[in-house]
């Protein structure tokens, strides 16, 4: 009775869904759409640890240059569209500081697939209905995806006789890093045009604001000290501006403000739609990548003087 139950309830949220990811897909398309990147990985990338970590019932791969650890450490965490040539093309820049630590969390290694992230977050994302699902968040606790990075950043920190550790979050991982916190030695978090929580079919005020994050996690957070440096595009309809006023008002004087003004990234007098701040609006040559360009310096910047401020304190 309980599994004809079960079955009954799944297969009711995969009607739902079905009806409603046209919605969600429009207002993703409408609002920010994920561009072709620019950028290809010349380095080769394997697994850090050997093979694929497991931790809290979960496995998946995590990539990096082998290239030794005497660099500061840093997580970055991929976007929608998954561990594309791009991101890792931005993971092979930042390795010129640190040492990059970049997990699969869906999809491919090296693809760029909007579809693997929408299916991992919509279809397997309701730990409530489908077991072994890895981006919902619970009623209580943090959602299972976070405490699968928890490990993945342990196991960093051990790997680098306890270096203070920095971490990007892009998109959907965006606010991610605000609950890794809970490390004592994350020492630095980036949160890149924060989506979370991602709705189907409307946002309600509440969504706008919400980082997607359990109240476990903001305690985390308030918990540390590390600073945390925000970037988003001015006019970004996914990242909504009212998850800047939840992260002013959580973490006053902590957050430094990145946003990128409307009016660096204009084309005939109207700003260009933008999302992806680090990886997807970046462009080499073109003026259209230099707000990107810029964010990116910022972003390293950040790590740099965050990272070697507190080496230098200990």
């Amino acid at each position: 009775m309980m599994r004809l139950h079960r079955s009954l309830l799944q297969s009711l949220a995969t009607i739902l869904l079905l009806l409603q990811i046209g919605c969600g897909a429009t207002q993703l398309g409408m609002c920010a759409p994920h561009t072709r990147e620019e950028g290809n990985p010349v380095g080769t990338w394997i697994e850090c640890f050997e093979q694929p970590v497991s931790h809290a019932g979960i496995t998946h791969s995590v990539f990096c240059l082998n290239d030794g650890t005497s660099k500061p450490p840093v997580l970055l965490l991929h976007e929608l569209t998954g561990l594309s040539p791009g991101t890792l093309a931005y993971a092979e820049e930042l390795s010129k500081d640190f040492t990059v630590y970049v997990p699969l969390l869906f999809g491919e290694k090296g693809k760029f697939s909007l579809m693997s992230g929408l299916s991992a977050y919509w279809f397997q994302g309701l730990v409530e209905f489908f077991p072994g699902g890895e981006w919902g968040v619970p009623s209580h606790g943090s959602a299972p995806i976070v405490r699968w990075l928890r490990g993945v950043v342990q196991q960093i920190g051990e790997r680098h006789n306890a270096q203070h550790i920095g971490i990007i979050g892009n998109c959907v991982t965006g606010p991610i890093p605000l609950a890794l916190l809970d490390n004592p030695h994350v020492s630095a978090a980036v949160v890149a045009q924060p989506a979370l929580p991602m709705r189907f079919w409307w946002y309600s005020d509440a969504d706008k604001s919400s980082l997607g994050l359990s109240p476990g996690d903001f305690q985390f957070a308030d918990h540390s000290s590390a600073k945390i440096y925000g970037v988003r595009f001015e006019t970004d309809c996914i990242s909504d501006r009212a998850k800047w006023q939840t992260l002013r008002n959580q973490f006053g004087a902590r957050f430094l403000d990145g946003e990128i003004p409307a009016s660096t990234y204009q084309r005939d007098g109207k700003p260009i739609k933008g999302h992806s701040t680090l990886i997807g609006s970046w462009k080499k040559n073109d003026e259209a990548g230099q707000p990107s360009r810029d964010a990116r310096t910022r972003v390293r910047n950040f790590l740099l003087a965050e990272l070697n401020r507190i080496a230098q304190d200990h």
